[in-house]
């Protein structure tokens, strides 16, 4: 396998921050990429961390229904990132960067790496996202339900098509969970129109 390694004048190793796509360019094949994380995650030099953001659910039931972020709810995966440490004073340390939003880099997550690298109970570190503009940071999470709301309505529709064991009820309730999330992503879409609208008038 071969990587891309520079090594400053200092002798330090630099940190190359990158996507999964590019991570994976670096490599002559997708399995020497795997294999190359595995083996370092064997030798110690791998670290893990789980980024979150405060979900934020749609109260239908207020007068004015709206979104809100409850303190006790716990909150969703905003991304991973996986580290790997150098070896020698020639390599650099790479990070890898899994956004939830990308569906790519989720499933090869999941796939290749998600039960190496997490703890004996399937979990990592966790950190909150440092957004600190509250509109910035809604529209962030309401970002990721949509698209997790996306992911959730193709996989019922698979189910449902072409299953003729399907019973009634089950089949009723997948048709409701659909238009429940299509209706949720309508109203998310809405609020983050709205959101971009107050984003680019707090910048102008």
């Amino acid at each position: 396998m071969t990587t891309q390694s520079s090594t400053p004048s200092n002798g330090r190793p630099m940190t190359f921050t990158c996507n999964l796509e590019t991570f994976i360019s670096m490599f002559a094949t997708e399995g020497d990429a795997i294999d190359h994380i595995l083996l370092a995650h064997d030798d110690g030099r791998v670290e893990s961390s789980m980024y979150t953001i405060p979900y934020y659910t749609f109260v239908r039931c207020l007068e004015k229904p709206r979104f809100i972020a409850y303190g006790d709810h716990a909150p969703q995966v905003h991304s991973y990132e996986v580290r790997i440490n150098a070896s020698k004073c020639s390599d650099n340390d790479v990070i890898i960067e899994f956004p939830r939003t990308c569906f790519k880099s989720m499933t090869w997550f999941s796939k290749h790496l998600i039960n190496r690298l997490s703890d004996g109970w399937g979990e990592f570190e966790s950190d909150e996202v440092n957004i600190t503009d509250e509109y910035e940071l809604e529209r962030t999470a309401l970002d990721i339900q949509r698209e997790i709301n996306f992911r959730r309505i193709h996989s019922t529709r698979r189910a449902v098509v072409g299953n003729e064991y399907m019973a009634i009820a089950q089949f009723e309730q997948n048709c409701r969970d659909v238009v429940a999330m299509l209706d949720e992503n309508k109203a998310i879409t809405e609020r983050i129109e709205y959101l971009d609208y107050i984003i680019e008038n707090q910048i102008a």
